[in-house]
């Protein structure tokens, strides 16, 4: 059976490929857990990492563990729901190289907030963006915590409390995604990419730190750091 996840190194650069086209790419925790500790285990030697996916769709979201959420303590459903998330979340925020996300189709839910959590995002013009948990009920908590910083406080807003879909031109204006390219080019665009920050030494890479950039809400922010969240709520 293929794996859910592919990681393989080329040269000085990690690819992370999520391989379940037929869920649409939900991440499963299995799947998490290897990209967190993937993240956390990067070499000195790793110019770069590119996390991009198979299939029609970069992911639509995320498969949550089971759990009796009428009855589960607040201690229970964060060991079971909300401390997962949050360490990838956290990985992403502290890996020691830069991370290029490459996006098509839909991202939803965990896609859109794994899109914004790249240091670089690449979209193709025809993909979507959404934080549909509401739609389920699900106050999405754990999204917000890692759009914010990223993300202006209206816009995360708009996403969570209308659960509409945004076009990836949108999703670029509010800085989810850094580049627009054609379906068609979005694989060149990525190599190109990859290719010139290769020209640079990982010392020079894992070097760059973006400290205190302010966003719209008015809070200062490490790039490589983020909120945490509520223990009570999950996306």
């Amino acid at each position: 059976m293929p794996s859910s996840i592919v990681i393989e190194q080329k040269d000085a650069v990690l690819e992370l490929v999520l391989n379940s086209p037929e869920t649409g790419n939900i991440v499963t925790e299995d799947m998490a857990q290897t990209l967190e500790q993937t993240l956390r285990n990067v070499g000195s030697e790793i110019k770069l990492l590119r996390l991009r996916a198979n299939g029609e769709h970069f992911c639509r979201g995320r498969k949550s563990p089971p759990i009796d959420r009428a009855t589960a303590t607040a201690l229970a459903f964060r060991q079971t729901i909300a401390e997962g998330p949050l360490r990838l979340y956290q990985a992403f925020r502290a890996c020691r190289a830069p991370i290029i996300g490459v996006v098509q189709g839909e991202a939803l839910g965990v896609g859109c907030a794994l899109a914004a959590l790249c240091d670089l995002t690449i979209a193709s013009e025809t993909a979507v963006f959404a934080v549909p948990e509401m739609d389920h009920g699900i106050p999405p908590t754990l999204v917000i915590s890692a759009l914010a910083g990223r993300v202006p406080y209206k816009a995360i807003s708009h996403l969570v409390y209308s659960r509409q879909r945004i076009s990836a031109r949108q999703a670029a204006e509010i800085g989810i995604v850094g580049q627009l390219v054609p379906p068609d080019s979005l694989g060149t665009a990525s190599d190109e990419l990859v290719d010139l920050m290769l020209k640079n030494t990982a010392a020079a890479l894992q070097g760059i730190q973006f400290r205190g950039l302010e966003v719209s809400s008015g809070t200062s922010t490490h790039h490589r750091l983020g909120p945490s969240a509520d223990p009570h709520l999950s996306a």
